[in-house]
């Protein structure tokens, strides 16, 4: 075969080899038809996700019953206290997300001390001390399989919003992610030094505008009654699982570089001012 055929030949095959990988990158539909993303936001590339090396659950979780969700391997865990019903869904796409002191595996782990399910026992704490009954799931949707994170906990909140009709406000919450070795941004918030937060939004949902709303209502009052402790709206033309709910909140509390002890304050934080959104 002569040069020129030869990197023909060769062309052909790396062409070929692009479009299979750019192909099985490329992001699913959800349950509903909805293009779902992976949030690059919210996580560093999770190439290595460390087990933990305890059982590493609280005690005070019940498994629900979720369907599909337990034949994946994943155990869908959630708190049902005694408020009443419940009126707010705590989850987490990618549940595996950690912050400092726990850097292993890229800032991933099964280990729940140190994530944002960590951080979400705190909101749902103090949501709970406000008289809001939660329902906080912790599938770790994004293990073993993080591409598909989001159809994964697309299928566990439609199940539990099945579950409990009487929820009316959906949290997806995440950490930010940076490679940079510098800490994590934090405010100053009644005395205490909490992790900054943001919200992602996404702009192609049916809910868009009462979402948006919501989330408007929520730094109105971050800012009358915190000091201005609000978090910044980052809109995306992805579903994010938004359409499931007109109060869908996607947080991404402080990032990968933050101290776990200035993220479960911000999530104290946050939670009393969704308690008084809630309770107006």
């Amino acid at each position: 075969m002569g040069r020129k055929n030869l990197i023909i030949l060769f062309s052909l095959i790396f062409l070929a080899t692009t479009v299979m990988v750019l192909k099985s990158a490329a992001p699913e539909a959800s349950a509903e038809g909805g293009l779902t993303a992976v949030l690059l936001e919210s996580s560093l590339p999770c190439m290595e996700v460390v087990a933990s090396s305890d059982d590493g659950e609280k005690t005070d979780v019940r498994t629900a019953d979720t369907g599909d969700t337990e034949k994946k391997g994943q155990k869908t865990k959630a708190v049902k206290k005694n408020n009443g019903e419940p009126r707010v869904l705590i989850y987490h796409t990618h549940a595996t997300e950690s912050y400092l002191p726990s850097s292993a595996g890229n800032y991933h782990t099964t280990a729940e001390e140190n994530t944002v399910r960590d951080a979400g026992d705190v909101l749902e704490e103090t949501l709970e001390a406000n008289g809001i009954a939660v329902v906080h799931d912790k599938t770790l949707h994004d293990n073993p399989s993080y591409n598909d994170s989001y159809s994964r906990s697309h299928e566990t909140v439609s199940a539990l919003l099945k579950k409990y009709p009487s929820i009316e406000c959906i949290i997806d919450l995440h950490r930010d992610a940076t490679a940079a070795e510098v800490a994590g941004a934090v405010e100053q918030v009644d005395g205490k030094t909490c992790s900054v937060y943001s919200y992602v939004l996404s702009s192609t949902t049916a809910t868009y505008d009462t979402n948006k709303a919501f989330l408007n209502e929520l730094n109105r009052i971050a800012a009358d009654s915190f000091g201005g402790y609000t978090g910044k709206i980052l809109e995306r033309p992805y579903w994010y699982n938004q359409e499931l709910c007109e109060k869908s909140v996607l947080i991404e509390m402080g990032n990968n570089r933050n101290n776990i002890k200035d993220v479960r304050r911000c999530a104290e934080v946050f939670g009393e001012i969704l308690a008084e959104a809630l309770n107006n």
